[in-house]
Order: structure tokens, then C-alpha cells, then sequence
């Protein structure tokens, strides 16, 4: 799977939203993702895990073996940068 797979994948459900993915392998199955969206405002760090996987369901333990999950709303992502 390549990190454009990926992020097409995460476009479906954070389509105006900031996504980053990286291949850490070059492997095409270990990724990392930053995704920042208001979608996670009021949403428990655990819940917004799940979320994200379950868009991978088919893919996980199969073409995809890992997944380095970061989730920031757009307030979070201002006051980490400041």
C-alpha cells in the first residue's frame, strides 16, 4: 500500500483537513499520520485512535502492519506550535 493509498483512504472522512502521511519503512507498511481536524474537538485521545482505525479495518495486519497515530484539533495544533 503506499502513503497516497493511505491518504486517499483518510481524505474520505478528513477531506478539508491538514493529513500528513509518511511511509517509515519505505516498505509500504508501517505509517505515520498527523491528521489535524475539528473533528476530534470533545473526542478522548482513545476514540480518536479507533477512529482512525476503523478506516483501515481490511487493511491492517494484512497490507498495512503499523500505524503512528498523531490527532491534534486546529486549537491543540496552534497552541503546540506556540
Amino acid at each position: 500500500m503506499t502513503k497516497e493509498d493511505v491518504k486517499k483512504i483518510l481524505i474520505n472522512k478528513f477531506n478539508k483537513d491538514f493529513i500528513q502521511v509518511i511511509d517509515i519503512n519505505a516498505s509500504g507498511n508501517h505509517f505515520n499520520l498527523l491528521i489535524i481536524s475539528d473533528i476530534f474537538v470533545n473526542m478522548a485521545l482513545l476514540n480518536r485512535h479507533k477512529l482512525i482505525y476503523k478506516l483501515f479495518t481490511k487493511e491492517l495486519g494484512h497490507e498495512i502492519h503499523a500505524l503512528q497515530i498523531k490527532t491534534y484539533t486546529n486549537k491543540e495544533w496552534n497552541n503546540k506550535k506556540n
